[in-house]
């Protein structure tokens, strides 16, 4: 079975509203529609990447990546052949040296938008949904929504108020955002939440390389009574390996970190330095499936365990593969009108699991017409 398409369509959203961590915020929600076609009729097609949320910009770049750069190398090729695709793919990226890292980060983003398509297409050649080709360990996993955005003029209870809409949608709890004030304030929102939500609601921490060391460091040890289940990304980018380090030597609450990661050897950095006790990789910045599972494999051998950065469709299927995978996120409807608009017919989810679809291949339906009103030029 040989590849004989590969089409990509930049999609961009606006949100309900804006939203705002401690180092970013956003109007858009932004991604790529990928499909590949193959010479048996077969077809994949998925969703991958958030880079367009904050840099429309790059659209077109990302564009160029993928018809001329990717569909070159790939159409006309064995569709089973995956590791010699992202093998050749990488290879590629050669060309583009350090003072292209950019444009370096966006060809390893194309790449994971293909690479996930290729993965649904091989479900859907194979009658499988990609969980259980992958491994099967579990058909359920916990689901939780990351939130507990900064607003101007928003209060401990809204904060609270939005908790509850969580648990009304069924989710298992939240990703409260943090680094983004003082961590005295930022451990007396966490209380809010705690207090108001019960000991089994489920929250961890993420500051998305908001804090200096020390900060982060008063905040993990602040945080311990409270019984989060993690601290993701906690220290300011220029410091992050060692003052993860630091924090994680100085808490017992686990560190987090790998979604800012594009290849799997700085994920074996993390792992290997022991600054992290979970991974949240994300495939589609780091390369695809194919690129995660090489690091969940080897987190898997150090007792490390797997998480994900958002993309809930992908990152259901990955996590309940494996025996050390957590938990899969998800937004508010504002905050993700992809998620919750341009895919047809979700996952069920209660009682904060979400049920895997027994579909082949990923087990979702785009809906073309939310694509076609959404595509960038």
């Amino acid at each position: 079975m040989r590849i004989t398409d590969i089409d990509v369509t930049p999609v961009a959203v606006p949100m309900e509203a804006e939203i705002k961590g401690s180092s970013y915020q956003k109007r858009y929600r932004g991604t790529l529609v990928v499909r590949v076609e193959t010479d048996a009729g077969v077809s994949g097609e998925v969703y991958s990447g958030d880079i367009l949320d904050t840099e429309i910009d790059k659209a077109d770049q990302l564009v160029s990546f993928v018809e001329d750069d990717i569909a070159t190398a790939l159409v006309g090729e064995e569709l089973f052949r995956m590791e010699a695709h992202w093998a050749e793919l990488m290879r590629r990226s050669r060309r583009l040296f350090a003072y292209e890292a950019g444009a370096r980060q966006l060809f390893i983003h194309a790449i994971g938008a293909v690479n996930i398509a290729l993965w649904d297409t091989i479900g859907k050649a194979t009658d499988q949904p990609l969980y259980r080709l992958w491994g099967g360990y579990r058909d359920e996993l916990p689901i939780i929504a990351i939130g507990g955005y900064y607003g101007d003029g928003r209060t401990d209870e809204d904060l609270i108020d939005e908790m509850h809409e969580y648990q009304e949608m069924g989710l298992a709890g939240i990703k409260l955002k943090v680094g983004g004030r003082s961590p005295e304030r930022d451990l007396e929102r966490l209380r809010v939440v705690r207090e108001a939500m019960g000991e089994e609601f489920f929250i961890a921490c993420d500051a998305n390389q908001g804090y200096e060391t020390d900060e982060a460091a008063e905040f993990a040890k602040g945080a311990e009574k409270y019984d989060i289940e993690w601290f993701e990304e906690p220290v300011v980018w220029h410091d992050q390996y060692a003052g993860m380090r630091t924090v994680r030597q100085r808490s017992s609450i686990p560190i987090t970190a790998g979604q800012s990661e594009s290849t799997v050897e700085a994920c074996r950095q993390l792992i290997e330095n022991n600054i992290v006790d979970i991974i949240n990789l994300d495939a589609s910045i780091a390369g695809g499936p194919t690129a995660w599972r090489k690091v969940a494999a080897m987190a898997d051998s150090f007792g490390i365990r797997m998480a994900h950065h958002e993309e809930p469709h992908i990152s259901m299927h990955l996590l309940a593969s494996i025996p050390n995978g957590r938990a899969a996120e998800c937004f508010h409807p504002d905050f993700d009108p992809i998620w919750h608009e341009m895919v047809v017919d979700q996952p069920e989810i209660s009682d904060g699991t979400i049920t895997l679809p027994e579909e082949p291949g990923i087990g979702l339906e785009i809906d073309e017409d939310f694509v076609d009103e959404h595509a960038l030029d």
